[in-house]
């Protein structure tokens, strides 16, 4: 499915109402534990601009946010770039880390992002992807409500395994995987920033049919160790087996 700008402001739309407000929250929260252990200079977000909120106690400075689809009336909370996600503006091996927020999903070509995000990460840098997971409660209620057009039921709901795959092919590691978002798609706000009663008990074990979950992988480099000669000190001895010099 081709990015569609009604479908980016449909989902920016939900993102804005309660259950879309819920999510972001549990997304963030779970973000918690894992962005402030990542350093850096350069951080890229794909996606929409409410999830630079998840970026907040990161301790990288420089930030920016890439969407295909921002206007410059639009606010942010970090500097933003209209751009599409698999032709990006950034030298290659420049950014520490990429975060790719429910972009995947959205995109016509999602290995092609993938590869953009390989391209542009240092060796040794991270990638944080969040995508809906089909096999949840979500990804039940999808087959019946995508077909009213809607956001983020509209969006391509892509399993573990199939991401897992087209990471290790683009040469990235695994370092972990967490689900959240055990809560049914119609759930109101809650007042609560931490995960309480089903949710909590979820992702305290790491049930695998949350409603989201998030990968995070970084770049694999193999670096090139040339073969060196092996040197010996020793001299060929003459074999003295010879005849002797005469007068």
């Amino acid at each position: 499915m081709p990015y569609k700008p009604e479908h980016n402001a449909s989902f920016r739309k939900w993102l804005d109402n309660p259950p879309g407000q819920r999510f972001l929250q549990l997304e963030s929260c779970k973000l918690n534990t894992i962005i402030p252990t990542l350093f850096g200079y350069h951080a890229l977000l794909l996606g929409e601009t409410q999830f630079s909120v998840c970026l907040a106690k990161s301790t990288i400075k420089h930030k920016a946010l890439v969407n295909p689809y921002y206007k410059s009336t639009e606010v942010a909370d970090i500097p933003a770039i209209c751009s599409r996600h698999d032709k990006l503006p950034v030298l290659s091996d420049s950014i520490d880390l990429v975060y790719m927020a429910h972009c995947l999903e959205f995109s016509g070509n999602p290995h092609e992002v993938l590869r953009e995000a390989y391209r542009v990460l240092r060796p040794d840098g991270h990638v944080i992807i969040s995508m809906f997971n089909p096999y949840s409660t979500w990804g039940m209620w999808r087959k019946v409500a995508k077909f009213g057009g809607n956001a983020p039921w509209v969006a391509n709901f892509m399993s573990l395994a199939r991401l897992k795959d087209w990471l290790a092919l683009l040469g990235f590691d695994i370092m972990r995987v967490n689900y959240f978002g055990y809560c049914l798609p119609v759930s109101k706000s809650h007042n609560s920033p931490e995960p309480v009663g089903f949710e909590k008990f979820g992702q305290k074990f790491e049930l695998p049919f949350g409603a989201a979950y998030i990968v995070e992988a970084n770049k694999r480099i193999i670096p090139l160790c040339p073969i060196r000669p092996v040197w010996t000190s020793e001299t060929e001895k003459i074999a003295d087996n010879l005849v002797e010099p005469t007068v």
